[in-house]
């Protein structure tokens, strides 16, 4: 049984690492000639191309690799048909549901590596993007009708401009005293990130600390003022990113209590657990691609079978999806929209693969 587990793993593992050079590498090329204006203007060149394919390499995969994931296991079961390893494996008595067993590990070793190489490999990846203004990287993010809110020791910060990687635009600082109350506040049209130290120009300071009332005024402040924070250009790129391209470590840290990002704390909720559920979706779409592909006929050769499986995959990614977005919106909880989808397409798995035990 082991050598036949290692068969079938090292067929899956070929045909999986070859999906997905090849979807990387024809995405990529695809996504790099689309922004290869960006890339033209920015005085990389021609080498810029292939920076720019390296960087975004991550962010692809993490959108494809559960679907990489489908393609291979269709393609390790439409080898097997096609060279009649499949009636073999069966008449060993290697059932579906062994079949299954037998790829559990070489399934969940090819997710946790994927989950580890995105965790690692793409919020770097996507702070550099930024850095370099390409293509929807472009630092246009934080906008007057997406503007960026933090908290920062104790004062309330919200910008609505980020011209570039080191610089804010239309800042508002709510200064506070220890009892949260506002005591002074402060505009200012740009802040410049120079030799660790922010600083500020275009400063009017209104104080409100005990105005009871009382009319005053806005006091412009001649001169650069400098502004004390523990901000830097990359924390500002970790709350500015969107939650899916941040790590799992930053995802935590956004969604406790008190700590701001640029999307509600659900949001990185529903992301941080959407990433750790990616091994458990792979395994429910395992079982319901080895039931499906369980055609032993002598001149079938599972092509058609392989094209349901990945239509049942391109389904789950739809789903998913919806979910997806009804859930970082606010439209659905984080618990619902992480469930439905791995219940409902657990279940129609559990089903095909109990009707091809009864056949």
């Amino acid at each position: 049984m082991l050598k036949f587990g290692l068969y079938l793993s090292r067929i899956f593992m070929a045909r999986w690492l070859m999906v997905v050079f090849g979807f990387l590498l024809l995405i990529g090329l695809l996504d790099s000639l689309a922004n290869g204006g960006d890339i033209v203007a920015s005085g990389e060149g021609f080498k810029g191309t292939f920076r720019y394919m390296a960087l975004r390499a991550p962010v692809i995969f993490d959108r494809i690799f559960v679907f990489t994931l489908v393609v291979g296991i269709l393609l390790t079961f439409g080898t097997l048909i096609r060279q009649h390893e499949l009636v073999a494996l069966l008449g060993f008595g290697i059932s579906a549901t062994r079949q299954v067993l037998l790829l559990i590990p070489a399934v969940l070793i090819a997710s946790l590596t994927s989950l580890t190489f995105i965790d690692y490999a793409m919020a770097p990846a996507v702070r550099e993007l930024q850095a370099w203004g390409i293509g929807e990287y472009k630092v246009k993010n934080v906008t007057p009708n997406n503007p960026l809110w933090l908290e920062d020791g104790g004062d309330i910060v919200r910008a609505t401009a980020r011209p570039t990687y080191e610089s804010l635009g239309d800042l508002q600082i709510f200064e506070r005293d220890d009892l949260g109350e506002v005591e002074a506040i402060v505009w200012a049209k740009s802040a410049v990130y120079n030799d660790g130290t922010w600083l500020l120009s275009g400063v009017r300071e209104l104080p409100v600390m005990d105005a009871d009332g009382e009319p005053r005024r806005a006091r412009a402040v001649s001169g650069e003022m400098a502004w004390t924070t523990e901000q830097t250009p990359k924390s500002i790129a970790r709350l500015a990113a969107e939650p899916r391209d941040l790590s799992l470590s930053e995802m935590r840290r956004f969604m406790r209590p008190g700590n701001s990002g640029a999307k509600p704390s659900f949001a990185y909720s529903f992301w941080h657990a959407h990433r750790l559920t990616r091994p458990l979706a792979a395994l429910i779409l395992l079982v319901a691609c080895a039931a499906l592909m369980q055609r032993t006929g002598r001149e079938d050769n599972g092509d058609k079978t392989l094209i349901i499986g990945l239509a049942l995959g391109f389904l789950f990614l739809v789903v998913d999806g919806a979910m997806a977005t009804f859930a970082t919106s606010g439209g659905l909880g984080v618990a619902p929209a992480i469930v439905m989808p791995l219940a409902v397409f657990g279940l129609f798995a559990a089903f095909l693969l109990t009707r091809t035990e009864a056949l």
